[in-house]
């Protein structure tokens, strides 16, 4: 029983890899998984034959377009967001940003749901893309209302900087936790990627439970002086992702 269980959890190891990364080769997989190149090949071999993976150029491979029905399908069957794509173009419309939902998962915080902002490849965020919950306003935000902390900063020793205001250190991040659950949101500038701000706050579903996190993001010079004017809006459409997640309930 061992080694079916071995076999599945390597192939979701590479989907997960696929899906962070981008087109990679079988050499890079095993590199960065650390599993012997004949493995990689083999197990490539059985998630193409499911349609799970396609080979590209320069003998590299990408995730299925299957994934992305299997996304839409599986984003149907969370009921709690049924709606949230009238609040995101709304809240769009207002602001001017990008916005996006995420969902605290396994250690992660998931975008589930996105709409794209006036300005065009600014945000890269979309549905099915993981995010870290150490960096970035929509992931700060999910640990600090949807994780155990403690449990996180034991499970994930080493986190990736991505900049020199990246928060890394446990210390660090209990700060900002409790910064975020005083003032009920989080704000990322720069702390992923320069020139870029984020707006992050907590959407709470039945009995005050968070459901996940709501985030407006773009560019700095779009964010100077209208802190707080696009926080009221972001508030108010987290109040309405609420309201859908409480009736689903």
């Amino acid at each position: 029983m061992k080694q079916p269980i071995r076999t599945l959890a390597n192939s979701d190891d590479i989907i997960a890899l696929l899906a962070h990364e981008g087109d990679l080769s079988p050499a890079q997989i095993a590199e960065q998984l650390d599993l012997p190149r004949p493995t990689v090949y083999r197990l490539l071999d059985g998630l193409s034959s499911i349609d799970f993976t396609e080979p590209v150029r320069d003998s590299k491979t990408r995730l299925s377009l299957r994934w992305l029905r299997m996304a839409d399908a599986a984003r149907e069957a969370m009921r709690e967001w049924r709606g949230a794509d009238q609040v995101l173009t709304d809240l769009v419309e207002r602001t001017g940003q990008t916005a996006y939902i995420t969902v605290p998962r396994d250690g992660e915080a998931v975008c589930v749901a996105w709409e794209q902002g006036n300005t065009i490849g600014v945000v890269e965020t979309k549905p099915g893309r993981s995010l870290s919950m150490h960096a970035g306003a929509a992931g700060r935000v999910v640990l600090a209302y949807g994780t155990d902390l403690e449990g996180y900063l034991e499970s994930n020793p080493k986190r990736q900087r991505f900049n020199d205001r990246t928060l890394l250190t446990d210390d660090e991040l209990r700060a900002d936790v409790e910064l975020t659950r005083q003032r009920g949101y989080a704000i990322s500038e720069g702390d992923i990627t320069d020139g870029i701000t984020a707006i992050a706050v907590p959407v709470r579903g039945s009995k005050g439970k968070i459901a996940g996190s709501l985030t407006v993001s773009g560019l700095d010079e779009h964010f100077a002086g209208r802190e707080d004017a696009i926080l009221e809006v972001l508030q108010d459409a987290a109040a309405r992702l609420g309201n859908l997640a409480q009736v689903s309930n």
